[in-house]
């Protein structure tokens, strides 16, 4: 399926609301205050349901020069709204409801009302739909001003293509860049299939959420411990192959190695330095990934993305799309290939880069 966000023809825009203006800003209206689970699938326009039919076949019937109905071995998924065909599912598969999902975050998060809600909207014709909730609490890179405050991002669909899966997306504060990570791990893991047992795992899932607690935590601690890690030329190219494979440097124009590149001008930026403690680690690098991913990767002009600004289309792709593999692909990289790296004195605040040091990668010149 396509990641683009669906579009309603009577309300005359996308279905999707975002409160303030966080890392995925502009693709819907923009709220000033976080709503309730009603107020966001409004704004949302997710007040529709699905249902589940038995599909079937026509057969020539020789007797009466007609047609007859044979039912098949298959279901689709429909929208009750709009009649719109989501999916084709099996027999065994359980319909998750829109409305079920805000239920869940409100019950995983213990909210009351609901009240928590930051974005939320539906994608293709409506075959996913996701919601974000706020939740208490930030992670902080010891020793400075770097913070990030964490959601919880629920998506799931209605054509058979995924499970629901619940995950915590943070927000750097000092640029907006988002990183996401499944809650697994710690006694958690957030991934309900769509079987006829599917509502009791809900129900399970819902008593995790002191594990996703411990689960932060340990992020928190991840990205600490990265902040302490000193990276040199040979880590970081080390860590570009592992995410993107080799590239050919005779070719300087390809679109590998200039974004390569990009991503190692982002890594000296450091953020425009705003926060120079952790400049020249292996946390700097992780966020010139996750800033490359958010603001300059390249994207699809689909016919469903006609009308879309290039950001937004972007954050699409950060959240739902290859973005987000591959934010998860170089935080992994970068942790194995700095275990063994120089220690970083966070307290002794700025590190010089040097030619010496840190010699570029391929340049941006064409």
């Amino acid at each position: 399926m396509a990641h683009d966000l669906y579009y309603d023809e009577v309300a005359r825009r996308h279905s999707i609301f975002v409160v303030r203006e966080p890392a995925w800003h502009k693709l819907g209206i923009v709220l000033d205050n976080a709503v309730n689970w009603q107020e966001a699938m409004k704004q949302a326009l997710l007040g529709w349901e699905v249902e589940k039919s038995q599909l079937a076949r026509y057969l020539p019937d020789t007797k009466h020069d007609d047609r007859a109905i044979q039912p098949i071995d298959a279901y689709g998924i429909f929208r009750k709204d709009t009649g719109a065909l989501l999916g084709t599912v099996g027999k065994d598969y359980k319909i998750i409801q829109n409305q079920y999902a805000f239920e869940f975050v409100d019950t995983l998060l213990e909210a009351e009302n609901g009240a928590h809600y930051v974005t939320a909207g539906a994608l293709g014709k409506g075959e996913r739909i996701w919601c974000l909730a706020q939740i208490g609490g930030s992670i902080q890179i010891a020793g400075t001003d770097d913070e990030s405050i964490p959601y919880l991002l629920f998506q799931t669909s209605h054509d058979g293509s995924m499970s629901a899966i619940c995950k915590i997306t943070w927000v750097r504060v000092v640029c907006a860049n988002t990183l996401s990570v499944a809650l697994q791990g710690a006694g958690t893991y957030l991934k309900i299939k769509h079987t006829s047992h599917a509502e009791d795992r809900m129900e399970a899932a819902k008593k995790l959420m002191t594990g996703a607690t411990v689960q932060m935590k340990h992020i928190e601690d991840k990205l600490n411990e990265l902040a302490h890690r000193r990276v040199n030329r040979q880590i970081i190219t080390e860590v570009m192959k592992n995410v993107f494979g080799e590239y050919d440097k005779e070719h300087e124009n390809n679109r590998l190695e200039k974004k390569m590149s990009t991503i190692y001008d982002l890594f000296e930026s450091n953020d425009e330095n705003k926060i120079p403690e952790i400049r020249g680690t292996a946390y700097n690098l992780l966020n010139a990934f996750t800033e490359y991913v958010d603001h300059h990767a390249a994207f699809r002009r689909t016919e469903g993305r006609k009308g879309m600004e290039d950001e937004a289309i972007r954050a699409e792709n950060a959240l739902f799309g290859h973005g987000d593999s591959l934010k998860g692909l170089a935080l992994a990289a970068i942790f194995d290939a700095t275990e063994n790296a120089q220690r970083h004195d966070i307290q002794k605040g700025m590190v010089t880069l040097s030619d010496t040091d840190l010699e570029r990668l391929p340049n941006n010149e064409s």
